[in-house]
């Protein structure tokens, strides 16, 4: 779904702006394009924020991986709030008046039809299902071949992806490759993505590499890692250590330099804040289903559901094997386990777990 020329002209009145004063160079900065933005500074220094002004530029905007504190829910009460959906873990419920969609029954479609998709660490039971509800996330988006618009996803804790990669992987070095591609091949999918982090050199140099955009924050008693101090000669280095949050320096891609500042944008979450009882969130959390492991093609709660539903349909194990790809081992055990359950007229506690 495109943006209507009405909404358009709605999301630059009421957006935040950014301003740039170029220094060496001169470059337009296309937040119309899918490009990839870094944002480095300390903390404190205003990196979320600037990322939510870049990304109120695009006509749709996803926000996954952030920190605990569920600052994504902020968008709820951006000018864009009629326009939320939230992705939630399969262990918790959720009421509010917002629509949600469990991670499990996630389709690209789903992100058609609103301008904010948002998924917290609120919305999941643990860390562990949060990352592995991300990986499901990602690997839809991924699924993403054509467009005609770009869409925005904010990586606002740059670790918390690594992390997620992590589970599937197993491997540090497999998840930053995996971080790596994302950035290398989003722009053939459609997708500008916001970066943020806080040291320099917790990033691979091929990440910071494949960045059109660099923003550079307060950077406090640290400084400018080496292979950015060039910079000096063009900006006291005083004023990069004190720089308010809402100001900024900007290298391209080109190599061009500018100052700059942007407007804050008035939905931002504050530290304190709780935004899920400040927005009325209702949430209940019941026992986290087995998602499987992927590396050792282990069944999931959700596959022992389709076996299940599968033999009830062609009372074959031989049948349901081939359908699914298992070995009919595999699927007598399923059965015998959920009979056994039904026998002894208990609840089966893989079915219960996904519903």
């Amino acid at each position: 779904m495109e943006m209507t020329e009405q909404k358009q002209t709605q999301r630059q009145n009421n957006f935040p702006k950014i301003h740039v004063k170029w220094i060496r160079g001169r470059e337009t900065v296309e937040c119309h394009r899918p490009k990839t933005f870094l944002n480095l500074g300390q903390r404190g220094s205003g990196k979320s924020s600037l990322l939510e002004a870049i990304a109120s530029e695009y006509p749709k905007i996803i926000d996954m991986f952030g920190s605990h504190d569920s600052e994504g829910l902020a968008w709820c009460r951006s000018p864009f709030k009629d326009s939320v959906l939230f992705i939630v873990g399969d262990s918790v419920k959720i009421s509010s008046e917002w629509p949600s969609i469990k991670v499990s029954e996630l389709s690209l479609k789903d992100f058609q039809d609103y301008d904010i998709i948002t998924s917290v660490h609120a919305f999941y039971g643990n860390s562990e299902e949060e990352f592995k509800g991300l990986n499901r996330i990602l690997g839809i988006l991924y699924q993403r071949t054509h467009w005609n618009e770009p869409w925005f996803l904010m990586v606002r804790e740059a670790a918390n992806f690594i992390y997620s990669r992590i589970k599937l992987t197993k491997n540090q070095f497999e998840a930053k490759a995996d971080f790596i591609y994302l950035l290398r091949e989003a722009r053939h999918m459609g997708y500008a993505i916001g970066v943020d982090t806080i040291r320099w050199t917790a990033i691979d140099v091929e990440i910071r590499d494949v960045s059109d955009y660099t923003f550079l924050k307060s950077m406090g008693r640290k400084g400018l890692p080496p292979d950015l101090r060039f910079i000096y000669r063009y900006i006291n280095p005083y004023s990069m250590m004190r720089m308010k949050p809402n100001q900024f320096v900007l290298i391209t891609d080109s190599g061009a330099i500018g100052i700059g500042n942007s407007d804050y944008p008035a939905w931002h979450k504050e530290e304190k804040e709780d935004l899920v009882n400040e927005l009325g969130i209702e949430l209940q959390h019941g026992p986290i289903p087995d998602y499987g492991n992927e590396r050792r093609n282990t069944v999931s709660d959700f596959e022992h559901v389709e076996i299940v539903k599968k033999y009830a349909e062609l009372k074959s194990m031989q049948k349901v094997a081939k359908a699914l790809g298992r070995s009919p081992a595999t699927v007598k055990a399923h059965i015998d386990v959920h009979e056994g359950y039904e026998k002894s007229l208990q609840p089966c506690p893989k079915c219960s777990r996904v519903s």
